[in-house]
Order: structure tokens, then C-alpha cells, then sequence
């Protein structure tokens, strides 16, 4: 029994070490390949290591969300998908839309697994599950 414990200490420490390390994300643009918008296609697409990428006025701080952005202006829709650095505080609670003039309306979506701005609906990890976690490495 002692050994299991052993076992789900490490498991938990490693995918804290990766969570840490990286994030890997789809990055795209529906404007330039359509298969960028929902229904999300990825087969022209890799994900993207987002420590590879370098923003050279954030030089302190590692990409540490996935984004997917839907952006609607008059009647023409556009998917951006891609690596995040600032997280918001609104992040994890759901998607979350502004609207602006000129029929303009924004959709963000934000999370913090590999590959996870693929879906309709991206989300966060869920408070629930990461407690559930840090609980399970403190035991």
C-alpha cells in the first residue's frame, strides 16, 4: 500500500514538473487555413511548444495558458488559436465575450493543458480537480 502511495506522489510531482515546464497549444488563424475554425480540424496543424515562441516586451514570463479568441466583425467570423502569457482573472470560470461599436463582438476562451484550445468550448482546469491534486501530493 505504501508503495502505491509512493507511485501517485511521483505521478502527481511529474505532471506538476510538465505542467510547470510548458504548455503546448494549437496555433492558427481562420483567415489564412479554415480548417482553424470550428469544427476545429487539425490535421494541417502541430501543436506548438509555447516556450519556443519569444514576445520580446514579456521577456519574464513563460506562456502558461492556451487561447482560442472567436472575433466577429459585421458578418465575417475569424478563429485565432495560440499560446497566452497573461493570464486573467476571469480565466477558468468560462468563456467569456465583449462586445464593442460597429458590430464587433469578441469571444476569449482560455486554458491550461496541451492542446486543449482545441475544443468549442475551452475551459480550465477545473478548481475541483486541482485540488484534488495538490490534496493527493500532500498525503
Amino acid at each position: 500500500m505504501a508503495t502505491g502511495h509512493l507511485w501517485l506522489h511521483l505521478l502527481c510531482a511529474l505532471a506538476a514538473i510538465h505542467t510547470a515546464c510548458s504548455i503546448r497549444c494549437w496555433e492558427c488563424n481562420s483567415h489564412y487555413d479554415k480548417n482553424c475554425a470550428d469544427p476545429f480540424q487539425n490535421e494541417t496543424f502541430a501543436l506548438t511548444d509555447c516556450d519556443q515562441r519569444d514576445l520580446e516586451h514579456i521577456t519574464y514570463e513563460k506562456a502558461s495558458v492556451c487561447r482560442k479568441i472567436v472575433q466577429k466583425v459585421r458578418d465575417d467570423y475569424r478563429f485565432v488559436r495560440g499560446c497566452g502569457w497573461l493570464a486573467s482573472e476571469k480565466e477558468g470560470v468560462d468563456c467569456f465575450k465583449r462586445a464593442g461599436t460597429f458590430n464587433v463582438l469578441i469571444q476569449y476562451c482560455g486554458c491550461v493543458q496541451d492542446g486543449c484550445n482545441s475544443s468549442p468550448h475551452t475551459r480550465l482546469l477545473s478548481t475541483a480537480a486541482a485540488l484534488l491534486v495538490i490534496v493527493a501530493v500532500l498525503i
